[in-house]
């Protein structure tokens, strides 16, 4: 093993903290410079012999990282002038979204992309059949809560549509149903044609569309928990995707589902699965202008507009919520790592303890996963980590100088200090 294998091995295995399955992908100028592999993607607690381990092709339900690929999709309509980023959704929606606190502000594709909506998750932000996004939004619905997917007046900042940065999952779902309503396709389909095939990658926003090799490399995320509330020493608990190796039933009315109604069935925002080698091919599409493997996905414009700030917190009028001190600057649908350091809003966002580079990309956390990635476009390289469950709470493991986890920042430093740090030399 090399250094590099050891200290990734060792942090899958951190008394009181361990991790059920670990991958990571290192990439820079061309070329994949490093992969580990390590950990279960399938446990049987009955008889760990037959558990299934962690390969560089296990495919995970990817979290929040997915928010980029649904944002592929959403910048090729605009570049085909089927969508404006500044135009009202409502009209493409075919229905009036407003912040009833502010009735008079339209809500848009860009605020939507950088979490300025005004938007925001409430309890749940995606909605069983037969729900509709509309009927989400309006008094009555058992998924109103109250008007808690609203922002609301606060005299410490202007939170009107557009003014405020709060991180919302609910705003994809609302992406999700504004790519079915212009092109009439539903989600997870019209991205398998439109970005991931061209991408060459074996990936959907539906386990159900993967192929027989990937579905079979799924995994199972976990969380050691006992009764629902963590414990370290509890077995491994299930958290999603334990379909034992059988293709999961369509949800329930999917026969039925009217396209364009509903795009949060297929999480928009966190639903993908995905390997982290395929990850390595999404990232280089960003490093390489848009073009994909098998086409090309983006106009190198197009990707340029992505990668700039369109929001950028300023600590003096605290114009958002830095998302326990992560979030410091966003493009159209992607987090730029600025090498923030700690303030009184919370921990930075440096990748490293000292300075670091500024990165683009984007972070996971559901299930008990943790994932990102992350690369330069300045510099073409980059980075992957998916881990597959923690054995602890991640809110009691913070990290020690940023916003990320301890095991983040943990696989962090070991990748800067052993393979990156002398691409910046």
């Amino acid at each position: 093993m090399s250094r590099l294998d050891r200290i990734l091995e060792a942090i899958t295995q951190t008394p009181g903290a361990d991790l059920s399955g670990l991958v990571v992908a290192a990439y820079a100028d061309g070329d994949i410079i490093y992969e580990f592999a390590a950990g279960h993607r399938v446990i049987d607690a009955s008889d760990l012999a037959r558990s299934l381990s962690v390969t560089l092709d296990t495919k995970f339900r990817i979290a929040s990282i997915s928010k980029t690929v649904t944002t592929l999709a959403v910048m090729q309509l605009v570049e085909a002038s089927r969508l404006d980023l500044d135009a009202d959704v409502s009209g493409y929606l075919g229905w009036r979204l407003r912040n009833p606190h502010w009735p008079e502000i339209p809500i848009t594709t860009r605020m939507l992309l950088t979490h300025t909506s005004s938007l925001r998750d409430g309890e749940t932000y995606a909605f069983p059949l037969p729900a509709t996004l509309e009927s989400v939004f309006q008094p009555g619905s058992p998924y109103f809560e109250d008007g808690a997917h609203f922002a609301a007046p606060d005299e410490g900042a202007d939170r009107a549509p557009g003014r405020y940065f709060a991180y919302c999952n609910l705003g994809f779902g609302v992406l999700g149903t504004l790519i079915e309503c212009i092109t009439g396709e539903r989600f997870d389909l019209y991205v398998d044609r439109h970005v991931l095939a061209p991408l060459g990658v074996d990936a959907s926003f539906n386990a159900r569309n993967l192929s027989d090799a990937g579905f079979a490399e799924l995994a199972t995320l976990y969380r050691r928990q006992r009764d629902g509330v963590w414990d370290v020493t509890a077995p491994w608990c299930a958290q999603v995707d334990d379909y034992g190796g059988v293709r999961p039933a369509p949800p329930a009315g999917l026969d039925a589902y009217v396209i364009g109604t509903n795009g949060t069935l297929f999480s928009p925002q966190g639903g993908l699965r995905i390997s982290a080698r395929d990850l390595v091919v999404l990232m280089k599409l960003f490093l390489r202008g848009g073009q994909g493997a098998h086409g090309r996905v983006l106009a190198s414009a197009t990707v340029r507009q992505i990668l700039t700030d369109q929001w950028r917190f300023d600590p003096v009028i605290g114009n958002g919520d830095p998302y326990g001190g992560l979030m410091r600057a966003f493009g159209l649908g992607l987090h730029h790592i600025s090498n923030a350091p700690a303030d009184r809003y919370g921990p930075g966002d440096r990748i490293v303890a000292g300075p670091a580079p500024e990165l683009w990309g984007h972070t996971g956390d559901a299930y008990g996963l943790l994932s990102a990635m992350l690369f330069d476009p300045k510099r073409d390289l980059g980075f992957v980590y998916v881990i597959g469950g923690t054995g602890r709470d991640p809110e009691t493991y913070k990290g020690a100088y940023s916003g990320f986890y301890r095991w983040e920042e943990q696989i962090q430093t070991a990748l800067f200090d052993t393979l990156l740090a002398s691409h910046y030399r």
